[in-house]
């Protein structure tokens, strides 16, 4: 594969392992996302508003399940968009991966900070038990979506064709959307 490093054709930059300074930026990314995220609605709305012209008890329905999926699981990924386009930094797949489980568990953090303070009028008990529960639900779900992600920019770094990006993005966000119709079922 020819790149853009020197005569003998070898890449710029040759893959290595991130360094410490990767991962806080992709932890940082993804927290910062996540603070934004958390106030989500005041974003995505606009996004369903024809929704409400059938219904308005569809409406946060097609917000939870559609919108959100669609706005957060690339805005997630945006730390490792930044050291792979912007820093022009190889790395292997599974480095890829791991920096995206770590901006999902930064936006999942975040997100659930945000809503713990959000209820705290409800009292301490009420705040730290939102805190722990999605703790244990939306955390997890988070770092696993933009893991898939991290694996898809992991394939298109590695084949030059961000096509690759496709399928695991696609993925992390039928995988979101579905947990939060079974939120929203429940």
């Amino acid at each position: 594969m020819a790149g853009r490093g020197s005569a003998d054709s070898q890449p710029l930059n040759p893959a290595t392992h991130p360094r410490r300074a990767h991962y806080l930026i992709c932890l940082g990314m993804g927290a910062t996302v996540g603070f934004v995220a958390a106030f989500g609605e005041l974003f995505y709305e606009p996004l369903a508003f024809p929704v409400l012209i059938f219904s308005q008890a569809l409406f946060p329905v097609v917000v939870a399940v559609a919108v959100a999926p669609l706005v957060e699981e690339p805005a997630k990924s945006l730390g490792l968009l930044l050291l792979k386009e912007e820093e022009k930094l190889t790395f292997e797949i599974a480095d890829w991966t791991i920096l995206g489980s770590l901006s999902g568990i930064g936006f999942g953090f975040m997100e659930n900070v945000v809503y713990a303070l959000a209820v705290q009028g409800y009292g301490v008990n009420v705040s730290l038990t939102l805190f722990l529960l999605r703790g244990l639900l939306t955390a997890p779900l988070h770092g696993i979506t933009a893991t898939l992600t991290g694996f898809g920019v992991g394939l298109w770094q590695k084949s030059g064709n961000a096509r690759m990006l496709v399928i695991p993005l696609v993925v992390a966000m039928i995988i979101h959307g579905s947990f939060n119709l079974l939120a929203s079922i429940i």
